[in-house]
């Protein structure tokens, strides 16, 4: 690869056996690669923007340190980096369209964080969501009004339990609904498309969640625009994967339950622009079509957006610690 050219990766420091790394992955962990580099490689990896050769990097490292690096030693980082999917090469897009059509040709979505951010195993997966829900299962006063919509965290079940627990609780003052359209925060989406659908079931350690094909059918029909460009990015996305755990948790055994699992694009090209996102047409026929469908269901349809309302401290980028005056 004469000129290596690195994608859109995320970086973090990890400590393995006692030394730090950097480690790079795909943030949309598709294909389950990542790579521990130590951190001197990263002045290296730099340059890999496709417009410089080996000869280039070998001779801005000779300008910066005075050090002659070996051009084996690119290569074999190269090597690395493409056996882990992280250069956009003809390997990578290769095996992506293979992902792709793998995906596009499955009937369900499989559960992507199972295993990783919560157990896989089922009864250990029932404990640690009954250790959430203990003293606020049954909500207060059952004749409050059916809950039309709830916001919950995506954020990982170990930091995040407790508050997903306070948000599903409401849910249960609903005796009749067993429609679930899911908002779900699309992390890396890179295509146009403001609302992407699928119209696959999808898969937890509890099992399948049949999707509700009628209200996506209408959806289709109203919207004159590909609303599964992207769906690809359903395959790893968590935001509505960890929704469909906790409400296979609360209703398994209870009611059979449909979902309408919806990503949602960012909103930056109207902050960027200074416009608001009311004022674009697509945005305002798919939600318009939205409204219908939960006048027509009417008790039988709650909303959930899976939206994480900040994110603070050390570990997102800010310079100070989040203490108990922040909070």
């Amino acid at each position: 690869m004469e000129k290596p050219k690195l994608r859109f990766i995320e970086t973090f420091t990890v400590q393995h056996n006692g030394s730090e790394f950097i480690c790079l992955r795909d943030p949309q962990d598709t294909y389950g690669n990542m790579l521990l580099v130590p951190p001197q490689a990263l002045y290296i990896i730099s340059h890999f923007t496709g417009k410089n050769s080996i000869v280039d990097i070998q001779s801005s490292i000779m300008k910066r340190y005075g050090n002659l690096i070996y051009k084996e030693q690119i290569l074999e980082l190269i090597k690395q980096l493409d056996d882990a999917f992280l250069l956009d090469s003809e390997r990578y897009r290769n095996y992506h369209k293979r992902v792709e059509e793998d995906f596009q040709n499955s009937n369900v979505r499989e559960s992507s964080h199972a295993g990783l951010s919560y157990p896989k195993d089922v009864d250990e997966l029932t404990s640690w969501l009954d250790s959430y829900f203990e003293d606020t299962l049954v909500p207060q006063d059952k004749n409050l009004e059916n809950t039309i919509g709830i916001i919950s965290p995506h954020i990982d079940f170990s930091r995040g339990g407790k508050s997903y627990a306070k948000a599903y609780k409401e849910l249960l003052k609903n005796q009749e609904c067993n429609t679930f359209i899911i908002f779900g925060t699309s992390h890396y989406t890179t295509v146009n498309n403001p609302f992407i659908l699928t119209k696959k079931n999808f898969i937890s350690p509890f099992g399948e969640v049949e999707i509700d094909i009628g209200s996506i059918n209408k959806i289709e029909k109203a919207c004159n625009w590909d609303l599964y460009e992207g769906e690809i990015f359903h395959k790893a996305e968590h935001s509505i994967e960890f929704q469909v755990v906790f409400l296979q948790y609360l209703f398994q055994g209870v009611r059979k339950i449909k979902i309408v699992p919806i990503l949602c694009n960012s909103f930056y090209k109207f902050i960027e622009n200074g416009t608001s996102p009311a004022d674009d047409v697509n945005i305002s026929i798919f939600l318009d079509t939205v409204k219908e469908i939960v006048l027509e269901l009417g008790d039988k349809v709650s909303i959930i957006a899976g939206a994480d309302l900040t994110h603070m401290g050390h570990k997102f980028g800010d310079r100070e610690a989040v203490d108990e005056n922040i909070l």
